[in-house]
């Protein structure tokens, strides 16, 4: 049983490097506007060859997919780099969210977490406000308002950020966001780490709900 889950899982793998290969391959010769004939021409690799590459009739070899680079000027790489080597969707619905507030009406969504960055979407209810100590040395953060005005303290100073306004701002040292108007303000935070990160906070696993210490 164990060894037919493997064999499947390796050939779906297989299909899935076969795929990407051939739309790459099809949309960088598509981008020099070269027909099939071109690219063979300046490949040395044959028409036919390349036309069944590009719909997945055959797997080249190493030194065929090296003359196809060579002439398109791509890495390797960059023609097998599979969809989720390009980007990965992290669902606010399997966010790590925290309440605040006087009656836990406003809330931050730790969205992704990686280390280096973090992306919070807050929603802070009127009257509210939340307090960070700060963040290990070198922190910065970068705040875009979408709905609302946002108050921002920070050492002796203070921002106001309405909306479609962003700020950046050291935040290494106390700072505070509050809400002092009477509708609720929308807000997201890109955490940047420059030296050690903050583990007040978990990492997120990519593409999925599980996070880790």
């Amino acid at each position: 049983m164990t060894q037919k889950v493997s064999r499947s899982t390796s050939e779906a793998e297989v299909a899935e490097v076969g795929r990407t290969l051939a739309a790459n391959l099809r949309t960088a010769r598509g981008s020099r506007g070269w027909r099939l004939e071109d690219l063979a021409a300046h490949s040395g690799v044959s028409r036919g060859m390349i036309h069944q590459i590009e719909n997945q009739r055959t797997n080249p070899s190493v030194a065929t997919l090296a003359r196809l680079c060579a002439a398109l000027d791509v890495p390797i790489s960059e023609l097998i780099e599979l969809p989720g080597q390009l980007g990965t969707i992290l669902r606010r619905s399997d966010a790590a969210v925290t309440r605040h507030g006087m009656h836990g009406l406003s809330e931050a969504a730790l969205l992704i977490s990686d280390g280096r960055h973090e992306l919070w979407d807050h929603w802070l209810h009127p009257g509210d406000e939340i307090h960070d100590t700060g963040h290990p040395a070198g922190t910065r953060e970068l705040i875009h308002v979408t709905d609302g005005i946002l108050t921002v303290d920070v050492g002796s100073a203070t921002f106001t950020v309405e909306a479609t306004d962003a700020l950046d701002f050291r935040a290494d040292r106390p700072h505070t966001y509050r809400n002092v108007k009477r509708a609720p303000t929308r807000y997201t935070i890109n955490v940047i780490y420059t030296g050690a990160r903050d583990r007040r906070y978990p990492l997120r696993t990519s593409g999925s709900g599980r996070s880790n210490p």
